[in-house]
This record gives C-alpha cells, sequence and structure tokens, in this order.
C-alpha cells in the first residue's frame, strides 16, 4: 500500500506543479510576451486570425483591422460567411481584405488552413491571432508549430474580463483547457 500512496503523492505533485505552471504562462508570460500593444501596427506585412467559436472574437479582428494593425482579416473555423455578414453588416465594405474559412473544426485545422493561405501571400511575415484568454496559448503553441516561419503575436477577444463575476465558469474553462494544452504538447512530441 505504501507504494500506491508513493505514486498518488508523485501524481499530485507533478498536477500541482504542472498546473501552477499553466496559470503562470496563462496570466503572466504569455500577456508580457506575446500579446499586442497599441504601438504593434506593422499593418502591410501582418493578417489578424480570427478562430471563431468564441464570444467577442470576430468584434476584436474588425476592431484590430480597422485601426490598421493588419492588412488582412482571416476568420477561421465554425460560421458560415453569410451568418457572419449578416450579424456584422460592417464586413460588407471590407470584402477585399476579409477571408473565410469554414472547413476548420478545431485549433489544428484552424492552423493548416491559415498555412495553406498563406502559400498565396509571401508578403506576410505577421500573424496577430485572436482568440479567448484561456485558448491563446494552445493556439499559440499549434500555430508555432504550424507556421514556424512567421512572427506570432496574440490578443484576447475580451482584454476585461472580470473573474469575479462568472469565477466557476472560468474555473471550467481554465482548467478544461489545462488538459487540451497537457495533450497537446505531448501530440507535438
Amino acid at each position: 500500500m505504501t507504494n500506491f500512496r508513493k505514486f498518488v503523492t508523485l501524481l499530485t505533485i507533478i498536477g500541482v506543479v504542472t498546473f501552477s505552471w499553466w496559470l503562470v504562462l496563462l496570466f503572466n508570460i504569455f500577456p508580457k510576451k506575446y500579446y499586442i500593444s497599441d504601438n504593434y501596427k506593422l499593418g502591410e506585412s501582418s493578417a489578424i486570425i480570427v478562430l471563431t467559436g468564441g464570444k467577442g472574437r470576430i468584434e476584436k479582428g474588425i476592431e484590430l483591422l480597422d485601426k490598421g494593425f493588419g492588412r488582412f482579416l482571416f476568420i477561421s473555423g465554425v460560421f458560415k460567411e453569410s451568418e457572419i455578414k449578416t450579424k456584422y453588416s460592417q464586413i460588407e465594405k471590407r470584402d477585399c481584405c476579409i477571408i473565410y474559412d469554414q472547413n476548420a473544426k478545431n485549433t489544428f485545422e484552424n492552423a493548416l488552413e491559415v498555412r495553406g493561405w498563406l502559400k498565396q501571400k509571401d508578403n506576410l511575415t505577421n500573424l496577430i491571432i485572436v482568440s479567448s484568454y484561456y485558448h491563446l496559448p494552445r493556439s499559440y503553441i499549434i500555430f508555432k508549430n504550424v507556421i514556424y516561419d512567421k512572427n506570432i503575436k496574440l490578443t484576447p477577444a475580451d482584454s476585461n474580463i472580470r473573474f469575479d463575476e462568472k469565477i466557476i465558469f472560468h474555473i471550467k474553462l481554465i482548467v478544461s483547457e489545462y488538459f487540451k494544452i497537457i495533450y497537446t504538447i505531448l501530440s507535438l512530441l
């Protein structure tokens, strides 16, 4: 029985250490090192990549495009082009600069679709990924492994998150994403 207890203790320690690492990565390292700032406007050499599926992501992508953070807005994921155009009427006037992908069903497929599109865009050297705060580290890891030759920056869809309002909801998201990032890292080895 002591070997079993040692094993459980070891697993608990590993779990606490890796989860602590995840929290530091999520709330400290990624915001400081990889998030864009207001002076990050590379315009012509940048594309804004919106990974759909979460609240406020498309709005943030449109905002960044309007502010000149990128030359193109690539919307990848689960929403159809017609649904997006109906919901966001300001998109209609930007048909030249907005690309829609409806094939991707997950983050890895998002990265593959973006990589395929980038083959036609030699002059783009920077990508700004827009997603939810909890999804950005995993998105970065996947995109950096699929599109390793581009400078990748991140921006959360909502930078003014209030954890005190929906603490249980955020805890569930953070724990769920913790297991997804562990899986992602192990699958990329």
